[in-house]
């Protein structure tokens, strides 16, 4: 039984809020936009549950900013018009009508060339022409009018998302999507200004304040490292050049073009042929030759799953930065949250997964110490965000399995 001491559930003051606790829920896609992006009414009743059983902070799953930028998952939502602040305005009223104290953030985001033209119905754009392994997409470079134009939608973005009552906005800089790509020496090598890594970031965190004042919480997400030469030692030169203008940084890993990298854990190719849109057209006859094939370049670069996998990355950003430190990825255990905050010193941990499966955790982390989360990493969520219905666990309702099973 927790004690009114435990430090999970102990407030984050931060430069231009609190958070009640230091358990965030971190940007899970949900799947619950309307085709046009605007949110539908299961979404407010998620958070709503999240919110009630004591998670103290929600991060919305990835919004795009603007068509072009948006992912090709089906039922991603938006916050790209003005039209469309009414309905998050009414997910906001429900959640915090039920849950006063909790704190929600939008995530914004722009896909630049991790998506398709299908999907946005515009070119598909990037730092430079440099394609996506996994998209394989012809990929506009973005021309100084595109990026400052890009800078003007995240801060119209944000600017909505005050309006409808976020408590802040999360910069997604990170998986590779464009921020990363400009982040990124693979993605970036322009010979103007925009190549200096954090330029665009910095301009989106400035155009952001300047767009819903100085005081407006803004946190970013980053990938401490990738697979393509980001390194931490880059990742920490760059939260030192914005630091002074965010709340708290959230620290992931890795880009689309590796994407089970990002997360760890199992490979559902069964459930990959049947939802992904690259990969539905393959006869069914070739299937087999092709998960051979797919299976053994996954091997080649997949990092095997263990838990708590960013944890030491983000400590040592933590200990070389002046920025409230966030990580998510692999956290199962309540003894791992608290090890986390107690002997790391990260500032709160983020959960995505776990999530899925147990939407009240939280409510458990309060009376159970030894809480060990039933998720198995089997990733047939992660891989179900390009189906057309919203995310939700497979297992969720059985019995816990604790053994994290290989590709």
């Amino acid at each position: 039984m927790t004690t009114q001491n435990d430090i999970l559930f102990a407030p984050l003051p931060l430069r231009n809020l609190t958070l009640p606790n230091r358990l965030v829920r971190s940007a899970t896609y949900e799947g619950f936009g309307l085709p046009d992006g605007t949110p539908r009414a299961e979404l407010a009743d998620l958070y709503t549950r999240l919110a009630v059983a004591g998670t103290g902070t929600l991060i919305s799953g990835f919004c795009f900013v603007s068509q072009e930028g948006r992912a090709m998952q089906p039922g991603q939502c938006g916050c790209d018009t003005d039209t469309k602040i009414g309905a998050w305005r009414t997910v906001v009223s429900q959640v915090k009508a039920a849950a006063p104290e909790v704190k929600l953030l939008m995530q914004l985001a722009h896909a630049g060339r991790q998506t398709r033209r299908a999907a946005t119905g515009h070119p598909v754009v990037g730092a430079t022409a440099r394609r996506c392994r996994f998209f394989r997409e012809k990929v506009q470079p973005l021309t100084i009018g595109g990026i400052e134009r890009i800078v003007g939608e995240f801060a119209a973005a944000a600017r909505r998302a005050q309006q409808a009552g976020f408590d802040g906005v999360q910069l997604h800089a990170a998986h590779g999507y464009l921020i990363h790509q400009f982040l990124s020496p693979y993605t970036n090598t322009r010979r103007d200004a925009w190549g200096e890594g954090t330029r665009l970031l910095t301009a989106v965190i400035q155009a952001v304040k300047a767009s819903c004042g100085g005081s407006f919480p803004v946190f970013a997400k980053f990938s401490a490292a990738d697979d393509r030469g980001l390194t931490v030692d880059d990742t920490i030169r760059q939260i030192r050049s914005v630091e002074a203008d965010l709340d708290a940084v959230e620290i992931s890993y890795g880009t689309m073009e590796f994407a089970l990298n990002i997360i760890r854990g199992g490979c559902p190719l069964e459930r990959v042929f049947d939802v992904n849109p690259l990969l539905r057209p393959v006869p069914r006859i070739l299937r087999g030759l092709f998960r051979r094939l797919l299976l053994s370049e996954i091997l080649k670069r997949q990092i095997p799953f263990e838990e708590n996998y960013n944890l030491l990355s983000a400590a040592r950003i933590a200990r070389q930065t002046q920025v409230p430190v966030f990580a998510v990825g692999g956290f199962r255990r309540a003894a791992s949250l608290r090890t986390a905050l107690a002997d790391h010193h990260l500032a709160a941990v983020a959960l995505c997964r776990p999530f899925l499966i147990e939407p009240d955790l939280a409510r458990q982390l309060r009376v159970n110490d030894a809480w060990v989360s039933p998720c198995n990493n089997c990733n047939i969520c992660t891989v179900s965000c390009d189906a057309p219905q919203p995310v939700g666990c497979a297992r969720k309702g059985q019995e816990p399995n604790h053994e994290h099973r290989p590709l």
